[in-house]
């Protein structure tokens, strides 16, 4: 009976989203249409903000289910990200200074933090604020990563799917993400190459502080930690290109196309094959911490950068040819 009610709240996810997308297409076309510049991978104008198709469904139920308990117990995360939401959305339609988006992210990340099943007053004051101060930058880090990683076809949209996936599992099925990863379903088929359109900021600022906020749900550290390293080979790469681009003296807050899946896209593979190699990996390390232990999920993590050198080297534009362009 609890798979039936499961599989309601998914395909209520995946409708829901499907209505908003073919209604709303040409409002998206109008107001957040992205046009290509040298930095980017597409070639035509595509309209964006498409992260609207995933976030108001679970906006509307979270906000119902609060609303029938009167906001008491547990805060639904998705409503702690309104104010993230807020401004990427205004980012999609007219840009908004990084200053101002930087204190949105900040502010998201204090709403998270108060409502997480972290006790941050368990030991002293100055190693309370240090470890305050670790998880804001953490928080802060993956939304911005994440919107880094979203410069081609369904690679965030899939490589969240899976993450999210694998943190339903770890909760024992949650009804918010179920209605999330239907949501997902939907807009992949959209956002799939050649896509019909993009999540925006407002679509990967939101995956990235609701993946945060769900991973500080829970309350033994090594779990936070394992599933965070799922992600390693999606956040990996921007981490990696940051640290490159610092060392190498260019402006990191600029935007570019030196992330490697980026290169492997400028080199020899299409967009479909960077996000299945992407996805597969990530797919592939979360097995093997569900069914084995976090010990062989570091083993599949050093087995999977090897394969991604491997992959960079035959079939990447080189980071120093990019640099140059």
């Amino acid at each position: 009976m609890l798979n039936i009610i499961y599989l309601g709240y998914f395909l209520l996810g995946s409708f829901s989203s499907l209505f908003i997308l073919k209604n709303g297409i040409k409002f998206f076309e109008k107001f957040f249409l992205d046009n290509p510049n040298k930095r980017s991978l597409h070639i035509k104008p595509v309209p964006s903000a498409g992260g609207i198709s995933f976030i108001v469904p679970l906006i509307l139920y979270d906000f119902i289910f609060s609303f029938f308990k009167n906001f008491e117990g547990s805060f639904s995360l998705s409503l702690l990200c309104i104010p993230l939401i807020f401004i990427s959305l205004l980012d999609d339609l007219i840009k908004v200074s990084p200053k101002y988006r930087y204190l949105f992210q900040l502010l998201t990340s204090f709403l998270v933090l108060r409502f997480s099943n972290i006790n941050l007053f368990l030991l002293s004051p100055i190693f309370n604020i240090f470890i305050l101060f670790f998880l804001i930058i953490f928080i802060t880090a993956v939304i911005n990563f994440t919107n880094f990683m979203d410069g081609s076809d369904g690679l965030v949209a899939g490589c969240m799917f899976v993450l999210f996936l694998i943190i339903n599992y770890k909760l024992n099925s949650n009804i918010s993400i179920i209605i999330l990863l239907g949501s997902l379903v939907t807009f992949i088929y959209w956002n799939w190459n050649p896509a019909k359109i993009f999540m925006g900021d407002i679509g990967s600022t939101f995956l990235g502080v609701y993946l945060a906020a769900n991973i500080l749900q829970f309350n033994d550290v090594k779990e936070i930690i394992g599933l965070l390293l799922i992600a390693s080979p999606f956040f990996g790469d921007a981490l990696i290109t940051l640290f490159r681009r610092f060392i190498t003296r260019q402006n990191i807050f600029k935007a570019h196309r030196q992330h490697l899946y980026q290169r492997l896209y400028l080199g020899k593979l299409s967009k479909n094959q960077v996000a299945i190699i992407y996805i597969l990996q990530i797919s592939i390390i979360g097995i093997v911490y569900i069914k084995l232990n976090f010990l062989y999920e570091i083993g599949t993590i050093f087995v999977s950068l090897f394969i991604m050198y491997l992959i960079e080297i035959k079939y990447a534009l080189s980071f120093e040819e990019v640099m140059n362009n």
